[in-house]
């Protein structure tokens, strides 16, 4: 038997391979039986497979899913709804986060998607303090832009302040306002209020 086969074969006898690996190994085998050798591109195409399971990679992933508490859960979570909102960029990870509360990422994707400087910041903005807490009186700053622009040097309640964070600019975080005279309530930057001083 050659090294490729065997090496191919001792992969295949692990239990705790996903379908597409399984597959995409089984497919090897095949070719190696035919033909009695892998093509270059096709062998380190298994190297690399066959590295995600060596015992020095799975006890760094066991002890990265070991290391996984709320903080972390949460912070995935604030990076996923940042990504949805701003396109094109982990698209599919963030929607499988939003799906799935239990989502693990790797070690390798959480730093990608979390331990940026646009995250880091919208991160921060959700965990400040409120400038204006709520049940307290504001008025939309004439500079509102987007949807805030019809409410324009309105007086409003603060119906709440920790509504997702979409933006690192300053001033990102979300409140939810009624200005005074509507029936429905809408979310607005904090950047586009000010103290009401009544």
């Amino acid at each position: 038997m050659s090294e490729q086969i065997q090496r191919i074969t001792t992969l295949l006898a692990r239990t705790d391979l996903t379908t597409s690996t399984r597959s995409f190994a089984e497919s090897l085998h095949g070719s190696c039986k035919k033909w009695g050798t892998l093509t270059d591109k096709q062998w380190s195409a298994f190297q690399k497979m066959e590295a995600r399971f060596s015992p020095k990679v799975m006890a760094s992933q066991k002890a990265w899913k070991d290391a996984w508490n709320e903080e972390k859960a949460s912070n995935l979570r604030i990076a996923a709804e940042y990504y949805l909102m701003n396109p094109p960029y982990f698209g599919d990870a963030a929607n499988s986060i939003m799906k799935d509360k239990t989502y693990v990422p790797s070690e390798k994707l959480y730093r990608k998607m979390v331990e940026n400087k646009y995250v880091q910041k919208v991160i921060a903005t959700r965990a400040a303090d409120a400038l204006y807490p709520a049940g307290s009186l504001v008025k939309v700053r004439k500079t509102a832009r987007k949807q805030a622009y019809r409410y324009r040097d309105r007086i409003a309640m603060v119906v709440s302040t920790d509504g997702p964070v979409y933006s690192a600019a300053k001033g990102a975080k979300t409140y939810t306002i009624l200005p005074f005279g509507e029936s429905a309530t809408i979310q607005i930057q904090e950047r586009w209020l000010k103290r009401h001083r009544g």
